[in-house]
């Protein structure tokens, strides 16, 4: 049998070619390709000579080309055979290092759990030929300010590269605090209301520091100064990702107006029953009148017409350019005007011409009580009655003088009497 006339054969790594027994430097962990020129007829027999343990030949043994897994780091010769269709063999070897790949650890210099526009500093643990990490900082450091999980990928001095572990990085959003003040007068309740927000989350807590020693707990709260003057109350809230932020807000608390308000004349009754108010409030911009009637107004100085006799708690509420405000009241008594004719004669003859006799008067179905009573000559009551439209016709009974009697309990509860002499003629 005719022996290869070359017995160098050329083994191709990595898609480059090499010449036999030329060192080849590869990375554990990884499969390669090892080939050699095809010759039309041949068979190819590859062994691993040495620590079997360090590759193992995985797919194309018997032809010229075949891919290996490199399990451990060592060295190995790769022998390969080739029969040509005349049974001659030939032989090449090439030596393969493997090397170890580099395991790169990375570790935190922080907290990894922190609120927005904070960071923590990420580092490998060791010095590379080369290193990306995945947020693309090429340093051995990177700073990470956003929520995922960090690594790194090095190769070292042989070109063995690695990814290192993982590191989740957690960061909250940070709350943005706010308020608005609703009402800045004294002695009246000013409304804090909480407007602060968070992009992820909620608010979990709110501390109010209100300017005068004052700490209150709340989301947005109800607080009465009992003090005029500048005030600068503090908001601090938290969110549920235990992230802070804080405000300030400067503001002053005014005294309230002085409302107050003259009337004329000084009573009104029935027949008189119109009254002039004036608003005698200094710097108002605005007023409001209650009459006690179900009748307002809201000019400054109107004039008002009372209808019914009574008692009348007259407020009048003031608001000044602050929108504070005040209200005073003065009670109004409009009098029962007890205004009453009685004829001093009547003929009860049925002409249909004054043939009964009573009272006229203003307002009388407004009456509380009411009796009207005749008397004859000889002090004897011959007439009575409690109606105010029931009045006395005089039958059987015969022309002379009588006296009558009248009382009444007005619309204000007063009492009121009067009494006349009547003449019957017929």
């Amino acid at each position: 049998m005719r022996k290869l006339k070359a017995i160098i054969l050329l083994l191709i790594a990595f898609a480059t070619q090499v010449v036999a027994q030329s060192p080849v430097y590869l990375c554990a962990g990884t499969s390669h390709n090892f080939g050699v020129p095809y010759t039309m007829g041949s068979s190819y027999n590859w062994q691993v000579q040495g620590n079997t343990s360090i590759a193992t030949i995985t797919s194309g043994n018997g032809t010229e080309h075949i891919i290996m897994d490199l399990n451990n780091s060592g060295v190995f010769q790769l022998l390969v055979e080739e029969i040509d269709v005349n049974g001659c063999s030939g032989y090449d070897s090439v030596l393969v290092e493997v090397h170890a790949l580099p395991n790169p650890n990375i570790y935190a210099l922080g907290p990894i759990s922190f609120c927005e526009g904070d960071s923590v500093l990420l580092q490998v643990d060791s010095s590379y030929s080369s290193q990306i990490w995945n947020n693309g900082s090429t340093a051995i450091t990177t700073y990470a300010d956003t929520s995922g999980g960090y690594f790194i990928n090095v190769t070292d001095i042989n070109g063995c590269s690695n990814t290192s572990n993982s590191i989740n990085v957690n960061v909250s959003s940070k709350p943005v605090a706010n308020f608005i003040v609703d009402g800045v007068c004294v002695n009246t309740p000013s409304m804090f209301v909480n407007t602060s927000t968070v992009n992820i989350g909620n608010i979990a807590n709110s501390i109010w520091y209100l300017g005068n020693g004052e700490v209150v707990n709340g989301d947005s709260l109800l607080y009465t100064y009992t003090n005029a003057g500048d005030y600068f109350t503090q908001l601090y809230v938290t969110s549920d990702g235990g992230c802070v932020d804080s405000i300030g807000k400067s503001y002053t608390i005014f005294n309230n107006p002085k409302a107050d308000f003259i009337y004329t004349p000084f009573t009104v009754s029935t027949l008189q029953p119109e009254m002039n108010f004036v608003t005698i409030t200094p710097n108002y911009t605005s007023v409001f009148w209650d009459f006690d009637d179900t009748t307002f107004s809201t000019l400054p100085n109107p004039i008002y017409e009372f209808e019914q006799a009574g008692v009348y708690d007259v407020w009048l509420t003031v608001t000044d350019s602050n929108q504070c405000m005040d209200s005073v009241m003065h009670r109004i008594t409009m009098y029962y005007d007890f205004v009453l004719h009685v004829p001093t004669a009547f003929t009860p003859n049925g002409d249909g011409d004054n043939d009964t006799f009573g009272p006229n008067g203003l307002r009388m179905e407004h009456y509380k009580e009411y009796a009207f009573y005749i008397y004859n000559q000889w002090g004897e009551r011959i007439f009575e009655t409690e109606d105010v439209n029931e009045w006395w016709t005089g039958a059987d009974f015969p022309a002379e003088v009588y006296s009558w009697v009248l009382i009444i309990t007005d619309e204000l509860g007063a009492v009121r009497k009067k009494n006349g002499l009547v003449t019957l003629i017929k």
